[in-house]
């Protein structure tokens, strides 16, 4: 059919990686240069060219040369349309997983990996590929909520395992996924919200005590734990604001005191 996407391997790796798919929906709102996706998604020049060197080999995107300007401009291709905005192309998508799950073995798609293991970054591309495919602002709120949890989950585990160059990256990891659920749920009614932002609320709750027996095993990360705490801290503030306003019920909040 015409408004389908032949969905190969290398099309699902392309589409796995958050800095792609920011610039897909960037330049769904006008053809843009790399230096203008630059400012726009506040990242150096160099990753932008090259992350759009391979949207361009994935048919994603094309470059735009005018006659008589040096600079080049990036447009969404048709492709590039349809997979940001799916319709029936989505079964091929649906179908093709499944093909990748038997090919690679499906333990392989669904295996638990931490930062550092053979299969992780199957673990990250399929995340990827749930998140790009959730349009809810509500659902992409939980789907952050539940990322983020895992990602403090991999921290206490590559910190056990000594490794704590690999868990700054990823305690700031659990960062960005918090303000993002956080500014998905900003995004929608509130009306709505009610029960997304009680996960929040008992979420947080949980991972500030997490945090804090984590500063005490490892002292020499306690600049991005804190940085981690006062995120949590602050959801945990906001969503508990938030219920109170639409319920006029009052929820504890369970904050450690200094």
């Amino acid at each position: 059919m015409e408004d389908e996407v032949k969905i190969s391997r290398e099309l699902l790796k392309t589409i796995s990686a958050d800095t792609r798919v920011e610039i897909l929906k960037a330049l769904e709102e006008r053809p843009m240069t790399a230096s203008e996706l630059s400012r726009f998604l506040k990242k150096h020049v160099t990753t932008i060219s090259e992350h759009l060197d391979l949207l361009k080999n994935s048919n994603l995107v094309e470059r735009v040369e005018r006659p008589g300007r040096k600079w080049v401009y990036y447009k969404l291709s048709k492709d590039g349309k349809k997979i940001l905005h799916p319709t029936s192309y989505r079964w091929v998508m649906i179908l093709s997983i499944s093909f990748l799950a038997i090919l690679t073995g499906f333990f392989v798609w669904n295996v638990e990996a931490y930062p550092g293991d053979l299969f992780y970054p199957i673990k990250r591309a399929r995340e990827n590929l749930q998140l790009f495919f959730t349009f809810d602002n509500l659902e992409k709120a939980n789907k952050h909520l539940q990322l983020a949890e895992e990602r403090l989950k991999e921290a206490k585990v590559v910190i056990e395992r000594g490794n704590e160059e690999m868990a700054k990256h990823v305690i700031q990891e659990y960062i960005d996924e918090m303000k993002n659920a956080k500014n998905e749920v900003e995004k929608t009614d509130k009306l709505y919200a009610s029960n997304t932002l009680e996960s929040i609320g008992e979420i947080t709750s949980k991972d500030i005590f997490i945090i804090q027996n984590l500063k005490i095993k490892a002292p020499g990360l306690s600049k991005q734990l804190d940085a981690a705490l006062n995120v949590s801290i602050e959801s945990h503030k906001s969503a508990v604001k938030q219920l109170g306003k639409i319920t006029g019920r009052a929820y504890s909040e369970l904050i450690p005191q200094d």
